[in-house]
Parts: structure tokens; sequence; C-alpha cells
């Protein structure tokens, strides 16, 4: 029988990982979002509290590189930007208690089970993120996917430093001044079930 694949950390650790609009020295942020795709929700965010200092994660080249474009356009000075996979990037430059809200919209959820080592929310990396977070502070997922997200649940609860809430309710906002990007908006439009997950680092 042969053994479920995992992430493949050593080949992902050779890829180059860059920054918008520098490396900085001291790496800090209130508010991550990784795989930003378009950019719509961290840069209308960073507009609404520009004392507040967003970091985005991007894989895709092609995206970073229209996003740096899109950053430029908008004049949005509290955003970093860094093209790396989070696996890596997270441990490798953030410290404990770094950010008070973490949100990861619309991952691919990977249906197919000889796909699903590709997941990005395993126990591992929610842990990861947990320690990043300050106390108090919320992770929350969005996705379309229902099998999906009964697996981060199911994944949750060997965390223990987070707080899987009894109710998430699929049609209301995770928190207040959650703002839906454009697919969410596209896909509800169509009828289409969203749901969320927000839980809390206790």
């Amino acid at each position: 029988m042969s053994q479920p694949r995992s992430f493949p950390y050593e080949f992902e650790s050779q890829k180059e990982i860059l920054f918008y609009p520098k490396k900085p020295e001291i790496f800090s942020g209130d508010i991550l979002e990784i795989g930003p795709g378009r950019g719509d929700w961290i840069l209308e965010m960073a507009s609404r509290s520009p004392e507040k200092k967003f970091v985005a994660l991007e894989m895709g080249t092609q995206r970073y590189l229209k996003l740096i474009s899109q950053i430029e356009k908008n004049k949005r000075a509290n955003i970093l930007l860094i093209k790396g996979d989070a696996r890596i990037v997270i441990p490798q430059f953030f410290c404990e208690n770094s950010f008070e809200k973490i949100v990861v919209m619309f991952p691919d959820p990977w249906p197919k089970k000889r796909h699903q080592f590709r997941r990005l929310l395993t126990v591992e990396f929610l842990a990861l993120l947990a320690h990043v977070l300050k106390k108090g502070g919320l992770f929350t997922l969005a996705t379309d996917s229902a099998e999906y997200i009964d697996s981060v649940r199911q994944n949750l609860k060997q965390v223990k430093e987070l707080v899987i809430p009894e109710k998430n309710p699929s049609d209301s906002p995770p928190f207040p001044g959650y703002l839906p990007t454009y697919f969410e908006k596209k896909w509800k439009s169509e009828g289409r079930k969203i749901f969320y997950l927000t839980t809390v680092k206790n």
C-alpha cells in the first residue's frame, strides 16, 4: 500500500522569494492574506484601514506581477507583497504573535483524493498560523466547498490554540467589516453557497 504524499518542502524551499516594495529589515504586520488572487480584498481593506499594515503572500509569478501593478496604481503604501509559498515564508520571516488577523479566501480545495496532499490547511499549517496569531486574533477561511470546510474543521480539532465556534452561518459575514471578494459576490448572485469558518486564538 502506497504512503500518502506530503508537501514537497525541499523542492519549494529552493524557489526564490521576492518582496515588494522591498525586503524589510524587520518583518511585521497586522493583517495577513494568503493567496490574494486579483487583490480585490486586500486593496480595498488597505484603503479602508490606512493605519494597518497588510501582508499578502502569493505563489504565482504572474499574479505577483499583476498585484504589484495594482498596488502601484492604487498607491497602497501599507501593503507588503511577498512571492513565495506560505508554508516556507511564514516560519522563515514571521515570529510568534505577529498578526491580529489572517484570512485565506477560496483556496484550491483539491477535491480529488490523489491531489489532497496539496491542500494548504493541514493540521501542521493551522498550528503554524496559530503560532503567528496574537492572542485573541482571528483566522478566517472562506470557501464554496462544503467538503473542504468540513475537512478543515476536523483538522482544527487537533490545534488546541484555535477555538472553533459552535456555529458559523454560511450566509453571514465572518467578522465585522468583512469585505466579500469580486468572485464571492459573483458566485452568490449565481446561487452558489459560500461557507465561512472563523476561529479565535485563545
